[in-house]
C-alpha cells in the first residue's frame, strides 16, 4: 500500500499546501480521500490519471474537502484518449446525495458521468458503517467536528491506513485506528492555539498512543503550524515514528 499526500493544507490558501486530499493505492484499488480545491492539479503533479480512481471518499462537506468534486465528475465526460467505462464510487456521510443533486442542479448533466458509471453511496454519520469491494474494506465512524463528518479506515491485504478527517479528540477514532499501520491525523493548529473541532499535535499524538498505531502522519496545517515544530510537540505523547506531511509526500506501508 502507498499513500500520497495531495493536500496538507486547509481552507487558508497556501502556495506549498493544497487543500485536503489523500491518495491511497492498495494492491486492488486506488482511493481518493477528500477532494479539496486544487486536488485535480495535484493528481497530475503526482502522475496519477483521475480515471484510475475507484473510490472517492469524502469526510465532510466543507469546501476545502469537497470543492474539486464537480471538476472530477465533469472530466469523466470529456476525457481525451480512452474513455473510462468501468464503475466507480463516491462515498461520504449522510447528505452526500443532497450535495450531488445540488451540484447537478447547478451544473446540469455536464457533471453526470455517462453510461451509469457513477455510484453514490452514503455512510452513516451517527454510527460505525462500512463498504466492501473485493478485498478492499472501508470503515467509517463519526468524527468530532461539524456534522455530518466521518473518520475513515482503509484495509486491504493486511495493510491499513486511518484518516481522521477534521476532528477533535475522538474515542470513536481511537477505536477505529487501533493497531493501524499508518494513522493520518489532522493537526490544524499548535498546542498553544487550539481551535474547536480540530486537533493540535498533542491531541493527535495522544490518540495515536492510545490506539497503538505503528506510524503517525500529521496533516491539515494552518500557517501557524509551519512556524513551530509540530513533530516535537507530538513526540511528547507518542513514541513511535512521526511524519510532518508535505504535498506530494509518498508514504509506503
Amino acid at each position: 500500500m502507498e499513500v500520497v499526500i495531495l493536500g496538507s493544507g486547509t481552507a487558508t490558501p497556501q502556495l506549498k499546501r493544497n487543500a485536503s486530499g489523500i491518495l491511497v493505492r492498495s494492491s486492488s484499488s486506488t482511493i481518493l480521500v477528500d477532494i479539496g480545491t486544487g486536488t485535480m492539479r495535484r493528481l497530475c503533479e503526482a502522475g496519477v490519471d483521475y480515471k484510475e480512481i475507484d473510490v472517492v471518499l469524502i469526510t465532510h462537506f466543507h469546501p476545502d474537502h469537497v470543492s474539486d468534486l464537480a471538476p472530477f465528475l465533469f472530466a469523466h465526460n470529456y476525457a481525451y484518449g480512452k474513455m473510462r467505462t468501468n464503475r466507480f464510487f463516491v462515498l461520504g456521510p449522510s447528505g452526500l446525495e443532497q450535495l450531488y443533486d445540488g451540484l447537478v442542479k447547478l451544473y446540469g448533466s455536464w457533471i453526470v458521468p455517462t453510461g451509469g458509471r457513477l455510484e453514490i453511496r452514503e455512510l452513516s454519520a451517527d454510527e460505525t458503517d462500512g463498504f466492501l469491494m473485493d478485498t478492499l474494506n472501508i470503515l467509517s465512524t463519526p468524527a468530532e467536528h461539524s456534522r455530518p463528518c466521518i473518520s475513515l479506515r482503509i484495509d486491504d491485504h493486511g495493510k491499513s491506513v486511518v484518516i481522521s478527517g477534521d476532528t477533535n479528540f475522538s474515542e470513536n477514532l481511537v477505536r477505529l485506528a487501533h493497531g493501524t499501520d499508518l494513522f493520518i491525523c489532522e493537526c490544524s493548529m499548535p498546542d498553544d492555539k487550539p481551535i474547536e473541532g480540530h486537533c493540535t499535535p498533542s491531541v493527535a499524538a495522544r490518540m495515536a498512543s492510545m490506539a497503538a498505531v505503528k506510524k503517525l502522519a500529521l496533516t491539515h496545517f494552518y500557517p501557524p503550524c509551519d512556524q513551530i515544530d509540530v513533530v516535537a510537540q507530538a513526540s511528547v505523547f507518542y513514541s513511535g515514528p512521526i511524519v510532518k506531511s508535505e504535498d506530494l509526500l509518498k508514504i509506503k506501508i
